[in-house]
């Protein structure tokens, strides 16, 4: 009997383990134009600082079960988030967006339009927490971790805005995997990243909208699965 429970653990631990390895972060949006504000100055007490609420990182299931991502988090070399609420899944072939808690679902889609899963997360942009995501990365700032509820790291991007890594400027555009890239293994290398432009693999102009200005560039929620123009 012991025999047979042990067996029935392992495999419901290594179906676990398989599910959540089927979730990938497909889609960064680091250095928005949009005003991505700032934390307060301890030093100054006038400085009550900004809220972050414009960027935003995309999770995409490659798998063919959904995945249940509650109390799963994101984290990086100075902090992360608080957990992901409970019943969050993302489908097979789905993606959902995590965003600072200063921009709801409703906001975000204003600016982005689409019906997926949007879910807001605190302490982004906040000391001790997962400080804005860098716009100047290095090797070793920016790490994006996006960890279980166990606190092991399911993806990591250590991207960058040099070399291999597509360039950043001008502002406002987010970098995205394209279709034969949405891999755990792919993502790791900057090579296999794309600068989101409008008319490509579902990518857009977002209106102008809360603290959204109308100029960032992405497709969030929207992976495309073939490439494709979207141009109309």
């Amino acid at each position: 009997m012991k025999i047979v429970l042990c067996l029935i653990l392992a495999v419901f631990v290594f179906r676990s383990g398989v599910s959540q390895a089927q979730v990938v972060i497909s889609e960064v949006m680091y250095n928005p134009n949009s005003n991505e504000g700032w934390p307060p100055d301890l030093n100054d007490p006038d400085d009550k600082g900004q809220p972050n609420a414009v960027e935003w990182v995309e999770l995409y299931n490659t798998g063919g079960e959904p995945v249940d991502i509650s109390g799963w988090a994101l984290a990086d070399e100075d902090g992360q988030t608080t957990a992901v609420r409970d019943g969050a899944v993302i489908e097979p072939g789905g993606a959902v967006v995590i965003v600072p808690v200063h921009t709801s679902a409703a906001a975000f889609h204003a600016a982005w339009g689409g019906t997926f899963a949007v879910y807001p997360v605190a302490q982004w942009g906040d000391e001790g927490g997962l400080y804005n995501l860098a716009n100047g990365p290095s090797p070793d700032n920016e790490i994006l971790r996006l960890i279980d509820a166990d606190g092991v790291t399911v993806d990591e991007v250590n991207y960058d805005d040099e070399g291999d890594w597509p360039s950043d400027r001008p502002d406002g555009s987010s970098i995205y995997l394209p279709a034969n890239m949405l891999d755990a293994e792919l993502n790791d290398q900057g090579v296999n990243w794309r600068l989101s432009e409008p008319g490509t693999d579902t990518a857009k102009k977002n209106k102008p909208a809360g603290a959204f200005n109308g100029v960032d560039i992405g497709s969030p929620g929207r992976v495309p699965t073939a490439p494709e123009n979207t141009e109309q």
